[in-house]
């Protein structure tokens, strides 16, 4: 994740910006956030005096990067297809909104410059979040490299699939297709690791290295229909680990301990992903263009627009003990992103995942995300 503008040090402010839109101390009143239209995740902030402090913490050419991708995205269609249908936002002004920020953004040479512009220029909306109180869960995801083969052997027996022939929704359940081996024929490469195909399932995309020395690249390509069921939260309720420290690293070493609880727990979780052989190294995301680094975000498509410039506040006060902000050793974190993605677990206004990158780092660094902020989209006036 990174554009750096210079750090603000108007503290007064920034708290007077938090405690007016309902994140100031426990002893405030919160407002409801209501939807500005039903079905839709988002409410207008309409006084500018209220909009959040705009700052970015990660680097500039990233930004205009993600930027330049959703254009393209708006370039090749011409209506939103994904079931936000909200006032104002269309296809024509989500296009000129990332234009005019992108011209704009490259003049600004501090955070005062950028929040002027900002106020000046663009209609600022907010996420309603969790109980409408504007609180969004943010975790992280990424791109695993794992070893793989063409066929399956001793060392590589753990199949990823394609859709079958017969494939609609809702198709059986994840159980329903391991016990009976339903997806016979329809492999696509084999892994080392069961755990390792599962996370690849909940990634939606990953680089295998193959025997031969060539690079397969595999993307999402449907989902069985089911409900999501967070292995790791099962984790918790079972209280084999505790909430405060799960991450990525803690899952994959409790299933290192116990192997033999594995195929248990990710029976629980109903819902099958298949995959596809895309020729690009980099994943795309549902919109059909490249995602970037701490600048792309999977939301829920239905409540907020595909391609649509927003910007985060990530707050440390709710992080997990071993999590994201201790190693970033940083109280918050602002960053401006696109909206690029979707995904399996990302069903209400009250999630958000961001991408992480390619790798073991990034997915060690994703995997570590797990806490709360707020999110905002941009309009152009």
């Amino acid at each position: 994740m990174k554009l750096s503008m210079k750090c603000f040090t108007n503290n007064v402010l920034v708290v007077f910006v938090l405690m007016a839109v309902g994140f100031g101390c426990a002893t405030q009143k919160k407002t409801l956030l209501i939807p500005e239209e039903p079905g839709t995740g988002l409410v207008e902030i309409k006084d500018p005096k209220q909009f959040p402090y705009f700052r970015d913490d990660y680097d500039r050419s990233s930004l205009l990067k993600s930027i330049e991708c959703s254009i393209t995205y708006f370039n090749k269609v011409k209506s939103n297809k994904y079931g936000f249908h909200m006032r104002d936002f269309s296809r024509e002004k989500l296009k000129e909104t990332l234009e005019f920020f992108r011209n704009g953004v490259s003049q600004c040479s501090d955070d005062a410059e950028l929040n002027a512009f900002i106020a000046e220029n663009f209609r600022v909306f907010q996420a309603v979040g969790k109980n409408f109180y504007g609180e969004v869960h943010f975790t992280g995801y990424g791109t695993p490299i794992y070893d793989g083969s063409l066929t399956a052997n001793s060392e590589f027996k753990y199949p990823l699939y394609k859709k079958p022939a017969n494939f609609r929704k809702p198709y059986f359940t994840r159980r329903e297709i391991e016990e009976g081996d339903l997806l016979r024929g329809n492999e696509i490469v084999y892994l080392r690791s069961k755990l390792d195909v599962y996370l690849i399932h909940v990634q939606g995309s990953a680089q295998i290295n193959l025997e031969s020395g060539q690079k397969l690249y595999l993307g999402y390509g449907a989902d069985s229909g089911h409900e999501y069921t967070s292995i790791g939260q099962q984790l918790i309720l079972d209280g084999k680990i505790p909430e405060e420290d799960l991450t990525l690293s803690t899952l994959i070493s409790y299933f290192d301990t116990h192997p033999d609880e594995l195929d248990t727990y990710i029976k629980r979780n109903d819902r099958f992903i298949f995959f596809e052989v895309v020729n690009h190294a980099v994943p795309h995301g549902c919109i059909g263009v490249p995602v970037t680094a701490m600048r792309s975000i999977a939301t829920d498509k239905k409540l907020f627009p595909a391609g649509g410039l927003a910007f985060i506040i990530l707050e440390s006060k709710r992080a997990r003990k071993t999590g994201w902000f201790r190693k970033e050793k940083v109280d918050e974190k602002f960053f401006f992103v696109s909206d690029q993605d979707s995904g399996s677990a990302i069903q209400t206004p009250a999630r958000a995942d961001i991408y992480f990158g390619i790798g073991d780092s990034a997915m060690m660094e994703a995997g570590s995300l797990n806490t709360y902020g707020r999110l905002y989209y941009l309009l152009k006036r």
